[in-house]
């Protein structure tokens, strides 16, 4: 055997005997967390609730992988209900048959009647994703019902009219609202606030399965809008300023980046200045710390066309993990409201902090605007910020100001 074949056995060798001894990851080998996700995976809301659902199931796996919590695994169980209350309900009970700890809705708001309607009767915790139910909202929220991720209350569209009048001092806004209960209730809030700010606004609401806005798009042109806005699940708000580039209108889009992912937005309308976003967490773009281990994560266990909406469901891993972790074991539904109604969770870089008190499951919202600079949308001014009903409303600076 040659000089430089001994050098390559030796080296094999001490590579594999350096791959055995190196510490495997730990093992939870007690008995599991269980979760339960009811989600939109398909329907009109899929578009923003898969990705959502999907950063979630991304970080459990990592979690377990990682030795899961206190040394028990996590066991998520995800069901689709497709933004249908019956599909829904039917999903809870399947939920509360296998002895869940905890449910997470990422769905549509036609679901939490009966998300929480079942939550309460089994007494299993739920947490909301896509925007907060009534019974989280201050002052005095059911126990058992929590907002989860950004933090999107009844009161945050709100923000956006202070969005749009720090860019345009005379805003003149065509307000489009989904038919399902939380898009309805946002939006005609925001029509009532607008009113009370002196902003003129037209509001439109339109039925879930809605394919073509052209109607819609001319009553707004026909009335003078130069601001088009949509709050809910979904890609109305791109339907709509489509329908209304096509027929020759000039006005901007403020558009939600908790509905459309800023990666849609940016590649659909790319260099177009009237486009802006506001977004509620700094987008995968920027590449920081915490969005580089997403990305990797989900390379590593081959999540595919991931784009910024991952980051809602990942940190709400997070937030579920604070709370297990924190609740011990064994973990009782008396123990998990005893965390969540007084818990605190830092997201910094990406996000604001989750807070919640006794007296507010939802906590504050924040949001910065992210507009076309010529090469990318990039974020541009202040952070927007309001409490869960939009009464107390602020700037910051940046991120860190957000308290």
């Amino acid at each position: 055997m040659s000089k430089y074949r001994v050098l390559i056995a030796v080296v094999t060798i001490v590579v594999l005997l350096l791959t055995a001894c190196r510490p495997a990851a730990p093992v939870a080998k007690g008995e599991p967390y269980k979760i339960g996700m009811t989600a939109a995976l398909t329907g009109p809301a899929a578009g923003t609730a898969g990705p959502e659902a999907e950063g979630f199931r991304l970080y459990m796996q990592k979690l377990n992988d990682s030795g899961g919590i206190n040394g028990h695994p996590v066991e998520l169980t995800v069901q689709d209900d497709r933004g249908e209350p019956t599909q829904a309900a039917s999903n809870m009970r399947k939920f509360t048959d296998q002895g869940v700890h905890i449910v997470r809705n990422t769905s549509s708001s036609a679901t939490f009647a009966p998300t929480v309607q079942e939550a309460k009767r089994a007494n299993i915790p739920a947490v909301f994703t896509l925007t907060a139910p009534p019974e989280a909202m201050p002052p005095n929220p059911d126990p058992l019902i929590y907002m989860g991720s950004h933090g999107f209350g009844m009161g945050s569209p709100f923000l956006n009219l202070d969005i749009m009048k720090s860019i345009n001092p005379s805003p003149k806004i065509g307000l489009l609202g989904m038919q399902i209960p939380a898009s309805t209730a946002q939006m005609t809030n925001m029509d009532k606030e607008a009113q009370r700010m002196g902003i003129p606004s037209l509001l439109k609401i339109a039925p879930a399965d809605t394919v073509d806005m052209t109607s819609i798009a001319q009553a707004y042109q026909d009335w003078g809008a130069n601001w088009v806005f949509y709050s809910g699940p979904g890609a109305f708000s791109t339907m709509l300023f489509d329908a209304m580039q096509k027929a020759g209108w000039k006005g901007n889009l403020l558009d939600q980046a908790v509905g459309v992912p800023p990666e849609t937005t940016e590649t659909k309308y790319k260099g177009n200045t009237n486009v802006y976003l506001a977004s509620a967490y700094v987008p995968l773009a920027a590449d920081l710390p915490p969005h580089k281990e997403l990305k990797e994560t989900a390379q590593k266990y081959g999540f595919t066309n991931v784009n910024s909406l991952y980051l809602i469901g990942w940190y709400d891993g997070v937030l579920f993990k604070e709370i297990l972790t924190k609740a011990g074991w064994p973990v009782t539904t008396e123990k998990l409201v005893n965390v969540m109604q007084n818990l605190t969770v830092d997201r910094k870089p990406v996000m604001g902090p989750v807070r919640w008190t006794p007296q507010d499951h939802v906590g504050n919202y924040s949001a910065q605007v992210y507009h076309w600079d010529g090469k990318s949308l990039a974020g541009s001014g202040p952070w927007f910020m309001t409490d869960a009903l939009g009464i107390k409303r602020s700037t910051g600076k940046e991120l860190k100001d957000i308290k």
